[in-house]
């Protein structure tokens, strides 16, 4: 039923037949030609989602105010634990917050929590975000206003502050808090403390 609803000729269509079948909560937003929405819950305010997303399993999506271009993979296993030998929890939870962008061919394993803050980019293309590992669920939260460069890894458990500038193929293995600074490096480290990126692009 979602690859049959992602292919209706109009956005206006794909809105609807969405609501009305799966129930999600889609308030004045565009979903893309060929964008599989079937996940546990959805709600999308305010944002244009491109073509040809994929959003599946048991996950539930926050979106607000965001821009999701095309290529993009959102998905997470329904696994079910055997709670004598495992204690990860799966919170399956993406977070999209106001002003974000997310570009094209990027890959986010939704088992644990994924945030992403205010007016960041997940930049270029090809990045990957896991959640989860061999015997390890964690959550990854980017904070706001971060400018994350194109085909970098994080891993479960791993992060950045506010106004972070993420260098081009890095792999960031832990959560990194501090504000205003330069990320880079296998595995990330702060390269430059008191960095404003926006400040440098504008030079």
């Amino acid at each position: 039923m979602a690859l049959c609803v992602s292919l209706l000729p109009l956005s206006v269509l794909r809105v609807l037949f969405l609501r009305l079948f799966f129930g999600y909560d889609i308030k004045h937003s565009r979903m893309g030609f060929g964008t599989i929405l079937c996940v546990e819950s959805a709600v999308i305010h305010d944002s244009r989602i491109g073509p040809l997303n994929i959003f599946l399993g048991p996950l539930r999506a926050e979106i607000t105010g965001a821009t999701i271009a095309g290529f993009n993979q959102f998905k997470c296993g329904d696994w079910v634990l055997d709670q004598k030998i495992a204690k990860p929890s799966y919170t399956r939870t993406l977070r999209v917050a106001k002003g974000a962008l997310i570009t094209a061919q990027h890959s986010f394993d939704v088992c644990g929590s994924i945030s992403i803050g205010e007016n960041t980019w997940i930049a270029g293309s090809h990045s990957q975000f896991w959640t989860h590992g061999a015997g390890d669920i964690g959550d990854i939260e980017i904070g706001a206003n971060c400018y994350v460069g194109s085909a970098v890894r994080f891993s479960s458990n791993s992060g950045l502050g506010n106004n972070v500038l993420l260098a081009l193929g890095s792999v960031v293995t832990k959560r990194i808090m501090e504000d205003n600074v330069l990320v880079g490096g296998v595995p990330a480290k702060i390269l430059k403390q008191n960095f404003h990126w926006k400040e440098q692009a504008g030079k």
